[in-house]
């Protein structure tokens, strides 16, 4: 298991944040939006949740990868656990990920389209 001083202090260059499924075309051009920015992604963890991944350096972390706010550091960062970490956690994955416009557009034609054609037809609209 990856220590914090073997990680590059991953956790430290990133923010992830959880949002619904997308269940309408307007939730996915939204995901269609946010992925047209620079570092940032969409990806569905191994536990089904949907999370916005924002790669950016937090302004607290030295070129040695120390906190200079170590003793008055957040509280999501007190609490992160090493088994957490995105080092450690690599061989469980994620299901699904979109880094930009053109892989969201091709998962709605592939996957989110039929779908919402067979519900029609169930529906008999």
């Amino acid at each position: 298991m990856a220590t914090c001083n073997e990680c590059n202090g991953a956790c430290c260059r990133e923010i992830c944040v959880e949002i619904d499924e997308p269940k309408t075309v307007e939730d996915w051009d939204e995901i269609r939006w946010m992925v047209a920015h620079e570092n940032i992604a969409v990806y569905v963890d191994d536990e089904d949740d949907w999370l916005v991944e924002i790669q950016t350096n937090c302004s607290k972390l030295n070129k040695d990868n120390k906190c200079l706010i170590y003793e008055k550091r957040p509280l999501i960062c007190k609490d992160h656990k090493t088994d957490t970490c995105v080092k450690n956690a690599e061989e469980e994955g994620e299901k699904l990920r979109f880094n930009n416009v053109e892989e969201v557009e091709a998962h709605i034609e592939k996957v989110v389209k039929p779908k919402i054609r067979k519900d029609l037809d169930e529906w008999k609209l």
